[in-house]
């Protein structure tokens, strides 16, 4: 009826609703709904943990270089310290010792310093002088004065003098620290015990990725590590499969500009191996030359190169790592993979794998512990660079760095590295006359030629710090370089070459406008109290235990050249001017009248002391040969005779030998002679035997003819008869037989 009430629509209780979704998630499409959030809440947790540290955080420790734990216990000193006295030295310094030891010998590491050069051009006067300036050590050049018609040959003579080198007991030790630089390509900007302290933040930070990444072996201990350090550069230079073998580099892909793996190399990370330079403990140098060489040997071909050959091991060491990885991942990196979100180092990881194509042995022998210096601490090279990368700064509160940053990366403040804090100030110099640290000394030692003059010797002033110097800057990555690699001169030619670079020459360099200055302080310093006290007990505070200043080893013979004189290195008048710059003169007389001139006269008798020493060691030579000629004359004679003797017995073994071969000869063509006979009767004996042969088959021929003609004149007869008896029968006839002769 209209008048009814309508029913209600039914109401369902909370209890209703809740077994309803139970019975939903029951259900396939709700039991995938339920894996699914499950999966993601899990991926989003694994995320989280793994991307904890911001990017801008790990670039502020890079930037400053503060060493970072990340083991349980206290990081501990990759080396012992450098330059620290030992007890001796300190009692000695004390007085508590009143008489040198005998053979007192340095106790602490030796810090090495290798230059790669064939001969001393503008460029290697210039490396040289910048590594005196900042107090490394005498450079070891390696291949100097040699030359080579094959680049090849170069290369492997290269790599065989470090590695010699490398295993001289008594000049270096497994705990010595050697740069290894290109001599022709290298300016040094930082003082020596920068570089160390760099290069040691540089370790303890990649060893702390390393553990993070791969983790502990059964034993406990970290998988993989870094000690050797080479530079990093953003274009690769080797085969294709060490290339692509190399690892991505940890600055981001776009911190330069890139937005594609088409872009420019200078608007890349640098990522790949720059054999020019290297640092590193001599104990692990040894066993990577040690493989370096014995790859060259394996291979003499002109495309080998130490580049090449260094590149090749680097990407076998990192498949090796990532062969590691693969087989260690764990139970959330194989979920993430599972659900199609693999993490970014095992998706580059199985990439080089499948790229390389190969069988990864599980050995040790692929691990030489070589990591690069991505963000350019330590080594900065010029190629492929942007124009505004690297920059000349200071580092002042009135100047405003804050117009160099780029706003769309992630660039660091630009601040001095702590690294150089602790260092001697740029200018600064003892005061012999106050702070004399020999007791028997009271005035500073008088050099000649070092006497010092206003205009000369002129500095600002000795307390001017570290922040009022320009220094040459990354702007990207913030590092202040203590070593720049400058665009080699084959190269250096923006209109034919396509390698882009940041205008740096060797004048902005902070010490370039005091370089004679300074040049002369480190002459005069190391000859003063100073040096004399330093040397006297035991030379702790030394780099190189050989000693030696103002000049360079070689690595082959262990022969000293001074720098700066004709019978030297770097001593020609066209090396000063262009070393030096200032119009001053010929170094080390600058005050003395026509010093260039005297100089040109110098270098004229040198060459000709030189052509004379030469026609003089030849006729001694000549003369050494005359007189062993002289004394072998008796000796001559006896060989004569018995070579006489010896050749008449020759000769007749020889007839002999001819005699007997021709009675040989004869006895064969005899025997050849009778065989031939033998052959001869025997055709004619077969001859025969086939014509008898013959002529009986005729016969039996005939006589076969002969009765078939019987047979079938027989045959012939019986049908005649036949029908002659059918005949006869026909006509009633009696029938008649007739004998017939047979054949």
């Amino acid at each position: 009826m209209a008048g009814d009430a309508m029913p209600m629509s039914p109401r369902h209780t909370t209890t209703e609703i809740g077994g309803a979704a139970v019975r939903w998630f029951c259900t396939r499409r709700g039991r995938m709904l339920l894996v699914s959030l499950l999966v993601f809440m899990t991926m989003v947790a694994l995320a989280g943990v793994r991307h904890s540290d911001t990017i801008t955080e790990k670039y502020h420790a890079l930037s400053e270089h503060r060493w970072r734990p990340y083991a349980p216990s206290p990081p501990k000193p990759t080396y012992p310290a450098f330059k620290t006295p030992s007890n001796t030295t300190l009692k000695l310094e004390n007085g508590e010792i009143d008489h040198l030891p005998q053979k007192l010998e340095k106790t602490t590491p030796n810090f090495h310093l290798l230059m790669r050069s064939e001969k001393d051009s503008d460029a290697f006067c210039k490396s040289t002088l910048s590594a005196m300036l900042l107090g490394y050590p005498p450079p070891t050049a390696v291949t100097i004065g040699r030359t080579f018609v094959r680049p090849g040959r170069r290369e492997r003579q290269t790599l065989g003098e470090i590695h010699e080198y490398l295993h001289n007991e008594k000049l270096v030790h497994d705990k010595d620290l050697l740069l290894i630089v290109d001599g022709q390509d290298t300016w040094f900007q930082l003082p020596s015990d920068a570089i160390i302290k760099q290069y040691e933040a540089i370790v303890e930070n990649a060893n702390a990725r390393l553990l993070r990444k791969y983790g502990v072996d059964e034993n406990k201990r970290q998988k993989f590590n870094q000690t050797i350090v080479f530079g990093a550069e953003k274009v690769c230079e080797g085969d294709a499969t060490a290339c692509n073998s190399s690892p991505e580099s940890i600055l981001p892909h776009d911190i330069y500009g890139a937005v594609d793996e088409t872009a420019k190399p200078k608007d890349l990370p640098a990522r790949y191996l720059n054999a020019k330079v290297v640092i590193g403990p001599a104990d692990d140098l040894r066993v990577l030359f040690d493989a370096a060489l014995k790859r060259s040997e394996q291979d003499i071909s002109e495309k080998q190169t130490m580049q090449s050959i260094l590149t090749a091991i680097f990407g076998d060491q990192q498949l090796t790592r990532d062969a590691a990885l693969a087989e260690s991942q764990s139970t959330a990196s194989r979920l993430r993979e599972w659900v199609g979100t693999p993490s970014k180092d095992h998706a580059s990881a199985k990439r080089r794998l499948d790229s390389a194509n190969t069988t990864i042995l599980n050995d040790r022998q692929r691990e030489y512990s070589i990591g690069l210096d991505y963000t350019h601490t330590i080594f900065q090279p010029l190629s492929h660079t942007h124009m505004d990368e690297i920059i000349p700064l200071r580092h002042t509160n009135l100047s405003d760095l804050a117009k160099f940053r780029h706003h769309k990366t992630l660039t660091p403040q630009l601040n001095l590295p702590s690294s150089l804090l602790p260092s001697k100030l740029p200018f600064w110099s003892p005061n012999l006359f106050l702070h004399n640290p020999s007791p028997e000394t009271n005035m500073p030692a008088y050099i000649d030629r070092l006497e010092y003059d206003f205009d000369l010797d002129r500095l600002p002033d000795r307390h001017t710090p570290w922040s009022n110097v320009s220094l040459i800057q990354n702007t990207y990555t913030g590092a202040i370089p203590a070593l720049i690699l400058r665009v080699p001169d084959a190269v250096d030619n923006t209109e034919t070459s396509n390698i882009s670079g940041a205008k740096i020459s060797f004048n902005n360099l902070w010490f370039a406008p005091w370089r004679r200055a300074l040049l002369r302080q480190y002459f005069r310093t190391r000859q003063s109290p100073i040096g004399y006290h330093n040397s006297a007990v035991g030379g702790d505070r030394f780099w190189d235990q050989r000693g030696g200043r103002g000049g360079i080893w070689t690595s082959k013979e262990q022969t000293w050249l001074p720098w700066g004189e004709v019978d030297g290195v770097c001593g020609t008048l066209a090396h000063m001017r262009q070393v030096f710059d200032d119009e001053r003169g010929v170094w080390m007389h600058e005050l003395d009248e026509d010093n260039e001139g005297q100089r040109i006269r110098d270098e004229m008798t040198y060459r000709m002391e030189l052509e004379e020493k030469k026609e003089k060691q030849l006729e001694k030579e000549k003369a050494e040969v005359q007189v062993a000629a002289e004394i072998a004359k008796p000796e001559h004679k006896q060989e004569q005779q018995e070579q006489q003797e010896q050749q008449e017995q020759q000769e007749q073994q020889e007839q002999q030998e001819q005699q007997e071969q021709q009675e040989q000869q004869e006895q064969q063509e005899q025997q050849e002679q009778q065989e031939k006979e033998r052959l001869e009767e025997d055709q004619r004996l077969r001859k025969i035997q086939d014509e008898e042969v013959r002529v009986n088959i005729e016969k039996l021929k005939a006589i076969e003819e002969a009765e078939r003609m019987v047979v079938e004149a027989e045959t012939a007869r019986k049908k005649i008869d036949e029908q002659e008896a059918n005949i006869r029968g026909a006509s009633g006839a009696p029938t008649r037989r007739k004998k017939r002769r047979s054949l």
